[in-house]
């Protein structure tokens, strides 16, 4: 198990580094440069004092050099100045990231919560009506693209019933009942989709577990239906679910652009949306490079729960 950890920490130095090199290439071929956010759109400046600008924040240097110096900063943990506020881009990003840990993690516990029924029951029901509606809802929330369904969701639950608002957050250390409020629509939004995924997986991971043996031995000690899908099978069909949530934590986490955009919510998706039309470019890298490396160690943490939940897996 350590030697496998030992390995997996290391294969993630190639992955972060080729990660770094893709989110300074978007960076500069997004149109714009630090000279023209500095100055603005409406200043025309002189040839003279732009290539004195150029020169003092280094963007007269080739591309490679460029790169070279900005990862040398990031390794030291020197992530720069945001052009829009003049604060320390850690200090922007740091101030919302738990607003986006607690929409994943919300998202994906909704998740959890609607897969893990519908999938039993679906399982334990199979080929009924009960069946077949849990997978066209799973299939409903495969196909329908996230933006369309926030869209959605917001016409019906906001603009038309007025249930839910369009926007706003609310910290839940400061009134947990408001922010609920808040959370619950993207947090919809996210779990839909999730939970689709997982429903689909808990209904194949139920049925592969009713066909084993130990469920025919069940049967002929006597044991009821619903004792043995909801107490025996259900327990070991969890394993392969839970892991995935893991992987669709890691997915909330690293997707939270659209949906945090959409809804105004003010996470590191959100910031990302807004140092692009600001053309913020540190605070733009940052922010990418600092999802990318959570999906990464959470997929790498994935891994390691799933040898902790089921010992017999030989980890390679």
């Amino acid at each position: 198990m350590l030697i496998y950890t030992i390995r997996r920490i290391l294969h993630l130095i190639p992955v972060l580094f080729v990660l770094t090199v893709a989110v300074f290439s978007i960076a500069k071929l997004l149109p714009g440069d630090l000279v023209d956010t500095l100055v603005g759109d409406e200043v025309v400046i002189d040839a003279e004092i732009r290539a004195v600008l150029e020169k003092e924040y280094g963007l007269d240097q080739p591309v490679y050099v460029q790169y070279g110096v900005w990862l040398g900063r990031i390794l030291r943990g020197d992530f720069g100045y945001s052009v829009a506020t003049r604060r320390p881009v850690l200090d922007e990003l740091f101030d919302v990231f738990p607003a986006t840990i607690y929409l994943a993690v919300a998202g994906i516990g909704l998740a959890f919560l609607i897969a893990i029924p519908l999938g039993t029951v679906a399982a334990a029901h199979r080929n009924t009506a009960l069946d077949y509606v849990a997978q066209m809802i799973a299939m409903a929330g495969i196909s329908i693209p996230e933006f369309l369904f926030a869209i959605l969701c917001i016409l019906v639950l906001s603009l038309y019933l007025g249930l839910l608002p369009t926007s706003g957050y609310v910290s839940p250390f400061e009134d947990f009942g408001l922010s609920l409020y808040y959370l619950a629509l993207p947090a919809m939004v996210i779990g839909f989709r999730h939970a689709a995924y997982m429903t689909r997986l808990t209904r194949s991971s139920m049925l592969d577990e009713i066909n084993k043996g130990y469920v025919d031995t069940a049967r002929s000690l006597g044991f009821s239906e619903r004792k043995i899908h909801y107490k025996y099978t259900l327990r070991n069909a969890l394993i392969p679910t839970i892991t995935v949530a893991g992987g669709q934590l890691a997915d909330a986490l690293g997707g939270t652009l659209i949906i945090e955009t959409i809804f105004a919510w003010p996470g590191i998706g959100y910031e990302i949306y807004l140092s692009l039309t600001e053309r913020d470019f540190p605070t733009m890298l940052a922010g990418v490079l600092l999802l990318g490396f959570i999906v990464v160690v959470t997929n790498l943490l994935v891994d390691l729960l799933y040898r902790v939940l089921n010992p017999r897996i030989t980890l390679t």
